[in-house]
């Protein structure tokens, strides 16, 4: 026991080499290639591939699986590293991690994700011959959606949902803080898009709606409106989309002011351009 306690790492290389030897003794080898070494300074075993080429030098295979199904530890030349599964001698999925930097995770479906070296992209899908497919999702390492589809975006990539609403209410509503705009960063001082719709489920006779939009650009408070002046009969609706710049730190607000009491839904979709 104090043998075993002084040098645990010798008894594992003995065990590992046994492994070894037992499983080269499966296939009809006698004799163990010169494939591993201690390496006192790493305090690791090195397994090194003496073929000198594109080579597994490790397989594994289940005998409840057929004879061609096996998963590959595949390096390269310049230890690029790849996990490659085979169905009945077709490839089915990898993992593939490159010296260069780069690195992909893709299955023979088609899909995938890879990491590209050049450009810091990550990209969705991934192909089989490289990281970032050519109509591939591309985020960059800033968090911005670059590409879709193929076709580069601009500015902040895409549109975002900040704030949400589908409810039911009934008379004049607000003003009310939708959402506050960030005091820097994405979602801070920009451009921003709300879209709504607005519709009467109950009939007040004489009633009327006006919908408000209220925001700070940089010149201060500002309001935008959209209105019905016939809001008495059931269906009666209010659609409406405001573009505006909003500066940082600020409240966007939404309003309604009606009269005869209707009730109505209000659907609200506030996005930050």
């Amino acid at each position: 026991m104090k043998l075993i306690a002084r040098k645990p790492i010798s008894v594992i290389v003995i065990m590992v080499v046994l492994v070894f030897v037992v499983l080269i003794s499966a296939n009809g080898q006698t004799t163990l290639p010169n494939v591993m070494s201690y390496d006192p300074a790493n305090n690791w075993m090195v397994f090194t591939d003496r073929t000198g080429t594109w080579h597994a030098p490790v397989a594994i295979h289940n005998s409840a699986a057929p004879d061609n199904s096996v998963v590959e530890f595949t390096v390269n030349t310049d230890d690029q590293f790849v996990i490659q599964t085979y169905n009945k001698g077709n490839p089915t999925s990898s993992l593939d991690l490159d010296t260069d930097g780069s690195a992909a995770l893709y299955g023979s479906g088609g899909g995938g994700i890879g990491v590209e070296a050049a450009t810091g992209d990550t990209c969705i899908p991934a192909v089989q011959t490289n990281p970032c497919g050519p109509v591939a999702l591309r985020v960059g390492a800033n968090g911005i959606v670059n590409h879709y589809r193929g076709q580069a975006t601009a500015g902040n990539g895409i549109s975002t949902i900040q704030y949400f609403a589908d409810a039911i209410l009934t008379g004049s509503f607000g003003p009310y803080a939708i959402f506050t705009t960030k005091p820097s960063g994405y979602a801070s001082s920009g451009l921003y898009r709300l879209s709504g719709y607005i519709a009467a489920t109950n009939a007040q006779p004489g009633g009327s709606m006006q919908f408000a939009l209220g925001y700070t650009d940089e010149t201060g408070l500002q309001t935008q409106y959209a209105g019905q002046p016939n809001f008495a009969i059931v269906g009666a609706n209010v659609p409406f989309s405001f573009v505006f710049y909003s500066m940082a730190g600020q409240p966007i607000t939404v309003s309604t002011v009606t009269t005869g009491g209707p009730t109505y839904t209000i659907h609200l979709r506030l996005e930050a351009l």
